[in-house]
C-alpha cells in the first residue's frame, strides 16, 4: 500500500469517526424525558414559545422577581423546561432563552443574545431580573452580569467555573452558585479556584453527587462525569437553591 493510499485511508477513519462521535454528541444533547405537557399552558402556567424565547409565566403573577436562563453550549433549550415550568409554578416568570445555533460562538451573536436580553429587561422594567444560565450558558450570564450589574438583582450560576477571566468580586447583587460534587467539566477544584472572582457574599450550593448533565434534561456528556444521584433528586436541589434566590431578592 502506498503512502498516499495510507494517508488517504486516515483521513477516512478520521473523519467517520468525528462524524460519528458529532452525531452522538449532538443526539446526546436534545432534551430527553421532558414531558409534552410541560410545554404547553395549563391553568398554573402560560406557556410561549416565539421570538427565540420560551416563556413560562405563572397565570396569577403576584411576584416580582423573574428568571431568564441562558442554555449550556449545544444543549437543546427544551432540557431545561421541567426547572422552567416548576419556578413559574412557584410565582417567578421565567425564560428560557435560543441561543443562536446553541453556543453563541462569535461575539456578535453574544452581543446579539446580550441586546435580546436587555430589551426583555426594559420591557418590564417593574420586574427585578436574575440572570443565569448553565455551563458555557453561565459564562455567558456571568459576562452579562459584569457589564450591566445595575440592571440585575441576581446572577445565578449553573454547573461552570465561570467568571475565570473576569472578576466579579465588587458585585453588590445577589449571586448562587450551584455545583455539582461529581461534575467533570466543572469541578470541585474549579469552583474552588475561581470563588475569589465572585463576591465574598455569594450562595455556593453544592449538590453531593451531581453531575454536569443532570443539571438539565439530556443525555450523557463527554467528560460531564457520573453521576451518583438521580437526576430527579438533582433537579430538585437545583429548584430549591434557584428558588431560595428568588425569594432572597424578591
Amino acid at each position: 500500500m502506498t503512502k498516499k493510499a495510507i494517508h488517504k485511508g486516515l483521513r477516512f477513519f478520521f473523519l467517520t469517526f468525528w462524524g460519528v462521535v458529532l452525531t452522538w454528541q449532538f443526539y446526546n444533547m436534545q432534551a430527553h424525558g421532558v414531558p409534552d405537557a410541560l410545554l404547553e399552558s395549563d391553568v398554573n402556567v402560560a406557556v410561549t414559545d416565539s421570538s427565540g424565547l420560551l416563556i413560562f409565566e405563572p397565570v396569577v403573577d403576584t411576584m416580582t422577581t423573574a428568571l431568564l436562563f441562558y442554555p449550556g453550549a449545544l444543549v437543546d433549550p427544551e432540557a431545561y423546561v421541567p426547572m422552567a415550568h416548576a419556578i413559574a409554578e412557584a410565582g417567578h416568570k421565567t425564560i428560557i432563552v435560543k441561543v443562536p445555533f446553541r453556543m453563541a460562538f462569535l461575539d456578535r451573536m453574544e452581543q446579539r443574545v446580550f441586546e435580546r436580553t436587555q430589551e426583555i429587561m426594559q420591557q418590564e422594567a417593574g420586574r427585578r431580573w436574575i440572570v443565569g444560565g448553565h455551563s458555557r450558558g453561565g459564562a455567558m450570564a456571568a459576562r452579562f452580569a459584569g457589564s450591566h450589574a445595575d440592571q440585575l438583582a441576581g446572577l445565578l450560576l449553573v454547573g461552570t467555573s465561570h467568571p475565570r477571566r473576569h472578576d466579579l468580586s465588587p458585585l453588590s447583587i445577589d449571586v448562587t452558585k450551584v455545583y455539582g460534587s461529581e461534575d467533570g467539566l466543572a469541578s470541585e477544584a474549579e469552583i474552588e479556584q475561581f470563588s475569589p472572582n465572585l463576591p465574598d457574599s455569594t450562595h455556593f450550593v453544592r449538590i453531593d453527587g451531581g453531575n454536569h448533565a443532570q443539571f438539565a434534561w439530556y443525555g450523557t456528556q463527554l467528560g460531564g462525569g457520573s453521576a451518583t444521584i438521580s437526576r430527579e433528586a438533582q433537579q430538585r436541589q437545583l429548584l430549591q437553591a434557584a428558588l431560595e434566590q428568588l425569594g432572597r431578592v424578591d
